[in-house]
C-alpha cells in the first residue's frame, strides 16, 4: 500500500517526513515588555533523537521556564520505549503538539501522561507487535479491544458523573479514553488535506482561513461528517454546507451544526432503506411517510430528558430535511430528488407545537436573587463579574465573556458598555450601565491589560484564559453555569417550591427585561437596549409582566373586598371563596381602562371628566358626605403611601390649627383624619375597598341576562 489510511491521503514519504522535521525543530516565543510576541523556529533534535524526555532538559526551553520552576512533582520522565520506533515518532509528535500548544503544561505531561503511556506502548506490544502506524488500526473495533484489555488487568474504566438534566450517568474515564485522544490527534496532525476535503472540519481553522464566525465561549469545535453511511452522500451534504456557511446569509456555524444533527440521520434512513443509491433522484412520498413514521417513534421512545419536546424535536428535523432537499434542487446537485419537494413534503407533516407560555419566560425569581446575591462572596472570584455584568446589562452571556479592552466609553459623563452584538449582527451596540458596574469592568480592564500579551490574549478579552487549551479565549459558558450551579448546591439556594435552584446563564437576560418593565420603561427602549433584532420577544416580556400585575391584583383582592355603606362606613362585602373570576375580571379591565389615579385612590368617573367635583377633590365627601361610590382604594402599593401621607399632613394641620384657635379647622380636620385612619387601617393589609363593587355585580347579571336574551 502507498498510503497511511486511505482518507488521509498522505503518502508514506511524506507522512515520514512531515512527522520527523516537526519533531526536529520547535517555535520559540519571545515576549517583550510591551506586549508584543517574536517568535523563532529553533533547530534542535532533541525530541526527535530521544525515547525520553527529562523535565530538567524540556524546561530550558524558553516557553516552559516559568513552569518548570513550579515543577514540584517527583516524576522526571516520560518515556516512549517502544520496540517499533516509528510508533515511538508517533506517540512524541502527539506529546509535542500538546505541549507546545499549550493544551497540555509540563505538570500534565509529566505527572499525569507517563503512566498512560506505558499501559497503551504495553498493550500494543502485547496485542500488535508488528504494528508500523498506529493509524493503521481501526479506531472503533480497536478501542473496544482497548478497554478489555484494561479491564482484563483490573483497571477501571468507567466513570459515574451526574447530569441536571439527564441525571446519573456512565461513561468512559480518561484512560479508556486514551487509546482514541492518540489515534484522533495523530491522524487530524497528519491530515495535511484542506479543511473543507476533510470529514471532520474545525472552526477554529475555518475561522483563520475564511473568517467562519463562532461563539468563542463554546467548546465544541468541530462538524462530523464522518457517521454518513453513503459517501457521495457525504460528499454532497459537505458542499451544502460549505456554501451556506460562506453565502452572505445568516447561516451561522451554530445553525451548521444543527443541520449535522439532522439531516445524516435522514441520509442514514434513506441509505437503510436503499442501499444501492447514490443519489435521491427517486424519493418519494412513501419514503418520507416511511420517514416520518420512524422520527415519530423515535421522539416518543427515545426523548425523556427534563424539559423534554418530542414536537419541537420533530418540526426541527422536517424544517431541515425539507430546506436541505429544496436547495439541491435549487443549486442543481446531481443527487437531487427528481419529484418537487412540495410532493415530498406537507405542511401537514410539521407537528403543532404548543403555544409557549409567557410563563415559561426563565427569569430568576427576586427570591433567588436574594440568595444568590447574599452568597456572591462564595461564588468562584472569576465568576463573580461576568455575573455582575450580565445582571445589570441584560447582555447575552457570550456577548458578555466576548467584552474587550476597550468596551467601556464614557459620554457626557454617562458611562456605556459598547460591543458588537453576534446574533443580531449589531455593531457597536451601546448598553447604559451605572457608576458602580462601571468601576468593577474598569479594574477588570486594567487586570487584562497588565496579564495580556499578544500571546496569552492577543483579542484582548477581558474574561480570558491565559494558559491551558483555551489559552487567548473566553470562559466557557459551561464552566460559568458550572460554577454558579455548584454555589446553588453548596449555599442551598432553592426556590419556592423547595428545589435546589438550576441556574442557567441566559437566565440573567431575562431578568432585566422583566426588571426593566416593571420599572416603568417602555417596550420600544427595553427592545432597543436589549438588540432585540424583532419586538417579538420583547412583547412575550411585556406579557409576563401584565400577567404578574393581574395575579398580584387577584391576589390583593382575594384577601378580602371591602366597600363603603350608605353610611360612608367601610364594610367588608364577601369573603374570598364568594368572589367569582368573571367579577375578578371585570374589575381587572376596569382598573385598566376606566381608573385614574387621585389623592385618595383611584376614580373609575374622572378619566371621562364625569366628576362634577373634581376640583377639589372630595372624593371621599361626594355623596351627600359620604364616599363616591366611583372610588377604589388599595388597587395599588401607592394607595398605603398616599394615606401614610394624609395622615401624616393633616395631623400637622389639626397641629397648627389648635395652636392658632381655629377649632372650626380642627374640628373639619378631625373628621377628615377619622376617614383616612379607617381607610389606612382596612387597605395596609393588603385589602381593597371597591366602591362600585355592587354596582359592578348588578351590571354583569344584566349582561349575562342580555345575552341569553340575544342568544
Amino acid at each position: 500500500m502507498d498510503k497511511i489510511i486511505a482518507s488521509n491521503s498522505i503518502p508514506k514519504s511524506k507522512y515520514w517526513d512531515l512527522i520527523t522535521s516537526t519533531l526536529s525543530s520547535y517555535e520559540v516565543k519571545d515576549i517583550s515588555t510591551d506586549g508584543t510576541v517574536a517568535r523563532r523556529l529553533v533547530k534542535d533534535d532533541y525530541i526527535f533523537v530521544n525515547d525520553a524526555w527529562n523535565i530538567d532538559d524540556i524546561g530550558q526551553i524558553p516557553n516552559f521556564q516559568q513552569q518548570y520552576v513550579k515543577y514540584k512533582r517527583t516524576t522526571q520522565n516520560i518515556k516512549f520505549q517502544t520496540e517499533n520506533h516509528s510508533l515511538a515518532l508517533e506517540l512524541k509528535l502527539v506529546c509535542y503538539h500538546k505541549l507546545f500548544s499549550d493544551e497540555w503544561s509540563l505538570t500534565t505531561m509529566f505527572a499525569k501522561y507517563p503512566s498512560k503511556l506505558n499501559k497503551l506502548i504495553q498493550f500494543q506490544n502485547e496485542k500488535y507487535p508488528h504494528l508500523h502506524s498506529f493509524l493503521d488500526l481501526d479506531i472503533e473495533s480497536t478501542e473496544k479491544e482497548w478497554i478489555w484489555w484494561l479491564n482484563d488487568k483490573g483497571i477501571e474504566t468507567i466513570k459515574t458523573s451526574k447530569n441536571r438534566k439527564y441525571g446519573e450517568y456512565e461513561h468512559k474515564n480518561e484512560i479508556a479514553h486514551f487509546f482514541r485522544l492518540i489515534h484522533e490527534n495523530l491522524f487530524n496532525l497528519t491530515d495535511t488535506r484542506e479543511e473543507w476535503e476533510k470529514d471532520r472540519w474545525d472552526v477554529r481553522v475555518l475561522n483563520a482561513k475564511y473568517g467562519v464566525t463562532y461563539n468563542l465561549s463554546t467548546t465544541n469545535y468541530y462538524l462530523n461528517f464522518r457517521n454518513i453511511i453513503n459517501i457521495v452522500f457525504g460528499k454532497y451534504l459537505k458542499k451544502y454546507i460549505k456554501t451556506r456557511l460562506l453565502s452572505g446569509g445568516r447561516f451561522s456555524w451554530g445553525t451548521a451544526k444543527v443541520y449535522l444533527q439532522v439531516v445524516p440521520l435522514f441520509l442514514n434512513f434513506i441509505s437503510k432503506l436503499e442501499p444501492d443509491w447514490n443519489d435521491l433522484k427517486g424519493l418519494t412520498r412513501e419514503h418520507i411517510e416511511k420517514y416520518l413514521e420512524h422520527l415519530r417513534h423515535y421522539a416518543k421512545s427515545s426523548i425523556k430528558h427534563k424539559n423534554a419536546n418530542p414536537k419541537a424535536h420533530i418540526f426541527q428535523n422536517i424544517k431541515c430535511v425539507y430546506k436541505f432537499l429544496k436547495d439541491t434542487q435549487r443549486f442543481d446537485y446531481s443527487i437531487a430528488p427528481e419529484k418537487s419537494t412540495s410532493k415530498l413534503l406537507y405542511d401537514e407533516d410539521y407537528p403543532k407545537l404548543d403555544k409557549k407560555s409567557d410563563d415559561d419566560i426563565d427569569y430568576i425569581p427576586d427570591s433567588i436573587l436574594e440568595q444568590l446575591f447574599e452568597n456572591i462572596n462564595d461564588l468562584h472570584p472569576d465568576v463573580q463579574p461576568v455575573v455582575w455584568v450580565a445582571f445589570k446589562s441584560g447582555m447575552r452571556i457570550n456577548d458578555v465573556l466576548e467584552l474587550t479592552q476597550d468596551c467601556l466609553v464614557r459620554l457626557n459623563g454617562k458611562y456605556s458598555i459598547q460591543t458588537d452584538i453576534e446574533k443580531t449582527y449589531t455593531k457597536g451596540h451601546k448598553m447604559p450601565i451605572d457608576d458602580q458596574l462601571a468601576n468593577m469592568i474598569a479594574i477588570l480592564i486594567r487586570n487584562s491589560k497588565e496579564l495580556s500579551n499578544d500571546d496569552n490574549n492577543p483579542e484582548k478579552y477581558i474574561f480570558v484564559r491565559y494558559r491551558g487549551p483555551r489559552k487567548g479565549k473566553p470562559f466557557s459558558q459551561g464552566w460559568v453555569q458550572d460554577k454558579l450551579n455548584d454555589l446553588a448546591i453548596k449555599k442551598n439556594i432553592r426556590d419556592e417550591m423547595g428545589n435546589v435552584f438550576h441556574f442557567k446563564t441566559h437566565q440573567f437576560r431575562h431578568t432585566y427585561a422583566v426588571k426593566m418593565l416593571n420599572g416603568g420603561v417602555d417596550i420600544l427602549t427595553v427592545q432597543e437596549l436589549l438588540a432585540h433584532a424583532s419586538p417579538e420577544m420583547t412583547l412575550r416580556y411585556a406579557r409576563l409582566l401584565e400577567d404578574t400585575k393581574r395575579k398580584a391584583f387577584e391576589k390583593v383582592v382575594k384577601q378580602g373586598v371591602f366597600s363603603f355603606d350608605l353610611n360612608g362606613e367601610i364594610h367588608q362585602v364577601s369573603e374570598t371563596v364568594d368572589i367569582p373570576e368573571d367579577v375578578l375580571g371585570m374589575m381587572w379591565k376596569d382598573e385598566k381602562l376606566n381608573a385614574l389615579d387621585n389623592p385618595y385612590g383611584t376614580c373609575r368617573a374622572r378619566v371621562n371628566g364625569n366628576c362634577p367635583l373634581a376640583a377639589e377633590p372630595p372624593c371621599l365627601t361626594a355623596n351627600d358626605g359620604k364616599p363616591c361610590f366611583d372610588l377604589a382604594v388599595g388597587m395599588t402599593s401607592f394607595d398605603v403611601k398616599k394615606y401614610e401621607l394624609l395622615i401624616e399632613t393633616t395631623t400637622k394641620w389639626i397641629e397648627a390649627s389648635k395652636e392658632y384657635g381655629r377649632e372650626d379647622m380642627v374640628k373639619a380636620n378631625e373628621k377628615n383624619l377619622e376617614r383616612y385612619q379607617n381607610i389606612y387601617e382596612t387597605i395596609k393589609g393588603g385589602n381593597v375597598i371597591f366602591g362600585r363593587f355592587d354596582r359592578m355585580k348588578r351590571q354583569l347579571e344584566r349582561k349575562k341576562k342580555e345575552g341569553v336574551k340575544r342568544g
